[in-house]
């Protein structure tokens, strides 16, 4: 279930679990990333399609199966999902987006299908050897500037730290500050900018800032 309630006063990122994603979960979590990557949904399924775009991208998942969800981890409180990350390596081949693209032609139309799949094209990232890729870090509003993001990415170190992997990287806005300034203070530093002039077309913002930490 997707949070609904807010925090009781005195609750923090310590009193949150993080665990792996479950089919289960797909409902909530798209209902979240609706939220927080609401500039993303509108400039990929159209300013008046993110309902759908939601409807088929939630269905897409399912047709997919746990190959949808291999790396995200949720943060959940209370029985109730505030947040949400990916950690993702070179591996990770689902192998399975023919169904997911099937959802999308079904609910989205061959227009708005290929559309949204194009555009979310742009945001894709060849992982390297070793990379632990960060992605989905999204916090219920309510959960904001309580640690949870954080957390969240301590966590997602600790998993590529396990795994044996060499370094994170991860994407941001070039106009996002307070996450750069985030990432930048748990020892990301930044490496690259990428320029796109269709996702300036798309998501109004044609540089995204690649980040990288070490990991020793």
């Amino acid at each position: 279930m997707y949070a609904t309630i807010p925090p009781q006063t005195g609750t923090s990122a310590s009193d949150i679990t993080i665990r792996p994603a479950r089919l289960s979960d797909i409902d909530a979590i798209v209902a979240l990333h609706r939220e927080a990557f609401a500039d993303t949904f509108g400039a990929a399924f159209g300013p008046q399609g993110s309902e759908r775009g939601a409807r088929a991208l939630a269905a897409g998942w399912r047709r997919q199966g746990p190959a949808a969800l291999r790396g995200m981890f949720v943060a959940e409180y209370a029985g109730q999902i505030i947040g949400t990350i990916s950690l993702r390596t070179r591996d990770m081949v689902a192998g399975s987006g023919g169904f997911a693209e099937s959802a999308f032609f079904e609910i989205l139309g061959w227009w708005g299908a290929l559309r949204s799949i194009f555009a979310l094209s742009l945001l894709d990232h060849q992982i390297g050897y070793g990379e632990g890729f960060i992605a989905d870090v999204a916090v219920t509003p309510a959960w904001r500037r309580r640690g949870v993001a954080r957390t969240l990415l301590q966590y997602a170190e600790d998993e590529a730290r396990a795994r044996s992997l060499t370094y994170l990287g991860l994407y941001v806005r070039e106009t996002n500050q307070a996450a750069r300034t985030l990432y930048e203070r748990l020892g990301f530093q930044a490496m690259h900018v990428r320029h796109s002039l269709f996702g300036r077309l798309f998501f109004g913002q044609s540089g995204w800032l690649y980040m990288r930490k070490e990991l020793s």
